[in-house]
């Protein structure tokens, strides 16, 4: 969360993170409006992220990946019905961001000795996410 609070508003001097509340967002638990720097966090999933909850931690870097990969919305969103490959939608791109800032592979050796149990506490994300990039490497 430091770096979305405090290093992207001197990165991006006209971001904006805004705070919305459970009532206007309902089951969205982010939104990211690349082209006007602002990235919507719904409440409990910004008080989450600050208190170390892995999922929500994991919900605050996926769209931190959307705000700095997606300028482009045109790319980032395809038509209704049109194919796409996997690493073409803007959606694994953000997942895939989001699980290599928080559990990188670039200490895959250390991490790859570890249980998924460990990898989560180690790394401040949730026992899913730890699985799915233990998996991945």
């Amino acid at each position: 969360m430091e770096v979305i609070e405090f290093a992207l508003p001197q990165l991006i001097p006209d971001f904006e993170l805004h705070i919305g509340g459970m009532k206007e967002m309902g089951e969205t638990h982010g939104l990211t409006y690349p082209q006007e720097h602002l990235l919507i966090l719904r409440e409990d999933i910004y008080e989450g992220a600050l208190n170390g909850v892995g999922r929500d931690r994991m919900t605050a870097a996926h769209e931190l990946g959307h705000l700095l990969m997606h300028r482009n919305i045109a790319f980032a969103r395809s038509a209704p019905g049109v194919k796409i490959r996997p690493f073409e939608s803007s959606e694994w791109q953000a997942k895939c961001f989001s699980g290599e800032l928080l559990v990188p592979a670039l200490h895959s050796d250390v991490l790859k000795g570890m249980n998924a149990e460990d990898v989560a506490e180690a790394c401040g994300v949730s026992l899913v996410a730890a699985r799915y990039q233990l998996d991945k490497m």
